[in-house]
């Protein structure tokens, strides 16, 4: 029977991040039949009901038999299997927005359908941790040395607070720069690699810019140079920033505290898994046929 796949489509791409993550087989079934003198079978059996954790996709506590793989990587870090011992799971993370949630939940509910293949979770972050994590995935992607980063974020930001604008069927001519007006009519206006946007998405643009690469140098560079804090500041008041997003507050640091709560209160207010263990489930089964015909 051929697979049925379940498209992601209707989610905005900006919206969704995919991390690979591989298992050495060797190490899995070593584990079982070697340590705890399991049968082949019980070790199998055991096997086709493993699902990593979040924080061995994120990194933050992956081990053994887990790892992250290169192309380069010929053999597990652990036991020095060959690649022929590699299974693969992938993480689906979706920073849900309220905008897509309709379409979210569609394909959730054929995402439960395939109970063996995937597995769904939701886990418990707070508007300000999903802005976190969004800006460090964000940095991990650019190359900060050169000065093509600006217009990048520029745009994550602003696919960011609009996910559920096609962006990539918009942007048919590329993007070559983006240009602040005080005179649009909505918060956007795109025309030969041009996108004119409002003060609030521009000032947001300036925010994140400003927030990926104060801590790369001193200050933080963004479209109108590198600026302080205070210079930051007063930059968003000159171009009706604060007037626009209601923030009356003097005192830089305060105004700087209100800005970035309305940055995070515009973006994705929930974070949805589904880990897709189709790869792992095949060369598991593989594997196994391969030790029980020994």
């Amino acid at each position: 029977m051929k697979k049925t796949e379940i498209s992601f489509d209707e989610i905005p791409g900006s919206a969704i991040s995919l991390t690979k993550l591989t298992i050495c087989l060797k190490c899995a079934f070593d584990f079982f039949t070697k340590q705890l003198n399991l049968a082949n079978r019980t070790a199998y059996i055991e096997l086709k009901k493993h699902v990593p954790e979040e924080y061995d996709f994120t990194g933050a506590a992956t081990g053994r038999p887990h790892f992250f793989a290169g192309e380069e990587t010929s053999h597990c870090p652990y036991c020095n299997g060959p690649k022929r011992w590699f299974a693969a799971f992938t993480a689906i993370r979706i920073d849900a927005h309220p905008s897509f949630e309709k379409q979210r939940k569609k394909v959730w509910a054929a995402l439960k359908k395939e109970k063996e293949r995937y597995t769904l979770w939701a886990v418990e972050r707070t508007g300000m941790q999903i802005f976190s994590e969004w800006l460090e995935r964000l940095k991990r992607s650019m190359d900060m040395d050169g000065e093509e980063w600006l217009l990048e974020a520029a745009m994550a930001q602003i696919k960011r607070s609009h996910p559920a604008v096609k962006w990539d069927d918009l942007l048919t001519e590329g993007l070559r720069r983006v240009q602040l007006s005080s005179r649009i009519e909505s918060d956007w206006s795109y025309e030969k690699g041009r996108l004119i946007i409002s003060p609030v998405l521009y000032g947001d643009a300036l925010i994140v810019q400003h927030l990926l690469s104060r801590s790369h140098m001193h200050g933080g560079t963004t479209f109108e140079g590198r600026l302080t804090l205070h210079e930051l500041v007063n930059r968003l008041r000159r171009i009706g920033y604060m007037e626009a997003r209601g923030i009356e507050a003097a005192d830089p640091y305060e105004v700087f505290e209100h800005v970035v709560a309305a940055l995070v209160a515009s973006g994705p207010s929930a974070v949805y898994y589904a880990v897709d263990r189709d790869n792992f489930l095949t060369k598991l089964k593989t594997v196994y046929d391969k030790r029980r015909d020994k």
